[in-house]
């Protein structure tokens, strides 16, 4: 289901649509009803919906925002509306401006029959709406985590009728999903045993614990998915999961994108841990000093290299302003630690900074007297065995470091695993133990929760809950279990769950400078699908 915003929409628009006759579409064998099809479903007046039918009228003609008269049947729970409608010929899987189906509408709503008769028909069930959600995920998740959404649909609906029995809607829930399960028999053939060779000890679900019906139902539905090229699964340091799709492949190294980040922020404890740097309070422009008369705002002058890893420079996210993302794009970044404006004070607000990155990355270069990657390749890639792909550089020859890394599945898994272990890769220290600890502490936190229900933009999905920000890493909850994660635009992901010691990870179309709708939806697909996984798994 949509966001308040959309739903407020969907009431407007619904209003409008509802009052206009509609049109008859072919030869109509009766005139149709004066009442216009979505009224005549609106208020349950099924003689009308099926001289409607008779009458050859348009089944899937939508109203002004999108909804067809089937999508109605189901929101309001117009059951014999809707078995006619589907019963007629009207199109199952014509999705509203929410990219919502009638699949989806009934499921979210608790309307069993409507689910059962649109299955029956052959309803597709593997469709996402615009918030990422297949049917089943949208209805999968706690009724608590997704309360505000049936209330938020109850006001904006009421005008129109709309009632919810939430104890109904709760009752219903574990049924519906279970109606939208696959079927054993399909759980039986999907295929993701990892293959032998390579330096990764290989494993299956049962032998380390593992339902192997979580896995199945994980990659069953990841194949449904346009947008993702490969998911790995590793536990107890085995792999027990890996499947390509689309153009995924086991030796294609792929745009990890802000996975990037992550990676920087082990560059920065490997510094210090060399002797690079010192402190990470260490201050930014000690390490610019050819800039120091160009600063006009003396605040910048206390950014610290802690503040620029937590994202709490001050500053700005680069997308909120075009003019900032242009000269992102064009590739030359020391001139913007004068250019950007701070927009909070530093180290008191969390800002996604890819400027901030980007810094990090050229001043662990300039502080160690080399290039990030020869770095890199010394302290980090080769002890864990692993060669990045192309590799870019700015215009003044510094490595990209927050968002250009490449790498194949099986190695950001190592990447994972070596994060998961504390610092350790196969009994060998690589990355200080106290800078992992310190990398995955939140230091900001409550970030999206109190905005998706009124921005679409920044919604997460039902899954996702109480994010935070640590030294480049992401933290967060879906149901019982919390876990850390490297997350990259499009949905590249590296997931630590401690407590079932698993590393999760995740390769998309990284829809690299395309930052829209399209590209959003597939991401919070991704999300979704892997926080719907997270979730199913025992504590």
């Amino acid at each position: 289901m949509a966001t308040s915003t959309a739903k407020s929409l969907l009431a407007i628009a619904l209003v409008a649509g509802c009052l206009i006759p509609q049109s008859a579409s072919g030869r109509q064998q009766e005139a149709a009803p004066d009442v216009g099809l979505h009224m005549a479903v609106l208020t349950g007046n099924l003689d009308a919906v099926r001289a409607h039918i008779a009458a050859g009228s348009d089944l899937n003609q939508r109203d002004a925002f999108g909804s067809t008269p089937l999508i109605v049947a189901a929101t309001f729970g117009r059951t014999e509306a809707a078995k006619a409608l589907i019963e007629g010929g009207a199109d199952l899987d014509l999705a509203g401006a929410d990219g919502g189906t009638a699949l989806h509408a009934a499921a979210f709503l608790g309307r069993i029959e409507i689910v059962q008769a649109l299955l029956d028909a052959g309803a597709d069930k593997y469709l996402r709406d615009n918030a990422g959600n297949t049917p089943q995920s949208a209805v999968a998740a706690p009724f608590d985590e997704v309360r505000g959404i049936y209330d938020r649909l109850a006001q904006g609906l009421a005008p129109l009728g709309l009632r919810l029995d939430y104890e109904q809607i709760k009752a219903a829930r574990p049924r519906i999903v279970e109606m939208l399960r696959p079927r054993p028999a399909e759980l039986e053939g999907v295929e993701y045993a990892p293959s032998a060779g390579g330096d990764w000890a290989v494993s299956t679900p049962a032998k380390e614990g593992l339902d192997p019906a979580h896995l199945a139902d994980l990659y069953l539905e990841a194949s449904a998915m346009d947008n993702v090229h490969g998911i790995l699964v590793a536990k107890n340091g085995r792999l027990i999961g890996e499947r390509y799709f689309n153009q995924g492949a086991v030796d294609r190294k792929e745009l990890l994108q802000s996975a990037t980040k992550s990676y920087t922020s082990a560059l920065v404890g490997l510094a210090l841990e060399k002797g690079c740097l010192s402190s990470v309070d260490q201050k930014m422009m000690d390490f610019f000093p050819e800039l120091a008369d160009q600063i006009t705002d003396h605040r910048k002058d206390e950014i610290t290299i802690g503040q620029l890893l937590e994202m709490r420079s001050g500053y700005p996210w680069e997308e909120t302003d075009s003019t900032y993302w242009d000269a992102m794009v064009y590739g030359e970044f020391v001139p913007l630690v004068v250019r950007f404006p701070l927009v909070t004070d530093p180290g008191t607000t969390f800002h996604y900074s890819n400027l901030s990155s980007q810094l990090l990355g050229i001043i662990v270069a300039r502080a160690c007297g080399t290039d990030l990657k020869s770095f890199a390749d010394e302290t980090l890639f080769s002890p864990l065995g692993v060669e990045e792909g192309e590799w870019i550089q700015d215009r003044d020859g510094y490595y990209v470091s927050m968002a250009e890394l490449r790498f194949t599945l099986r190695d950001m898994a190592k990447f994972g695993q070596l994060y998961l272990d504390g610092g350790e890769y196969r009994g060998k220290r690589v990355v200080p133990a106290e800078w992992v600890e310190a990398s995955l502490q939140p230091y900001s936190e409550g970030m999206y929760d109190s905005q998706w229900m009124g921005d679409e933009s920044n919604y997460l999905g039902p899954y996702l809950h109480d994010v935070g920000y640590g030294y480049q890493w992401w933290s967060g909850r879906a149901g019982d279990h919390r876990f850390d994660f490297a997350w990259g635009h499009g949905g590249q992901l590296i997931v630590l769950l401690h407590d079932l010691d698993m590393v999760i990870v995740t390769l998309t179309d990284p829809y690299r400078l395309q930052h829209d709708e399209v590209s959003w939806r597939h991401e919070r697909a991704t999300l979704t699908l892997v926080g719907k996984f997270i979730q199913s798994l025992p504590g």
